[in-house]
């Protein structure tokens, strides 16, 4: 009978160690689609911008009507900086970084007490106190 107990028990921390695994790969999937759409919004960006100081040139040489152009690239690339600042806080929410010793700057666990490099106490928040 214990035997079998053992078993179950084992083929559930399998299972649950199967599912944290799949998370964690969905996660990295998940900011890899986020980080390929951030690529494609800053390239839009440096569209932007080149066509923007083209029509400035094209002011400076004396062209008129431009404005309403200009304004339109301008509000089109903010609104591109404000859709990647939402979707790199995105990628931060599925992959946290872990915390930073703040004496050593040395790069710790998320359940670290103490920086195993300098011995500094970490505080609640992940900072050295």
């Amino acid at each position: 009978m214990e035997i079998f107990k053992k078993v179950t028990e084992s083929a559930r921390t399998i299972g649950e160690g199967a599912k944290s695994i799949g998370k964690k790969s969905s996660d990295f999937m998940g900011a890899a689609k986020l980080k390929y759409e951030i690529n494609k919004l800053e390239k839009e960006m440096e569209n932007n911008i080149s066509a923007l100081g083209n029509l400035v040139y094209m002011q400076y040489k004396g062209e008129k009507g431009l404005e309403a152009e200009v304004e339109r690239l301008l509000k089109s690339t903010r609104a591109l900086e404000d859709d990647i600042t939402g979707f790199e806080e995105q990628i931060a929410k599925l992959l946290p970084k872990p915390p930073v010793c703040s004496k050593c700057l040395t790069e710790l666990p998320f359940d670290a007490k103490y920086c195993f490099n300098c011995g500094a106490k970490m505080a609640q928040d992940g900072q050295t106190e």
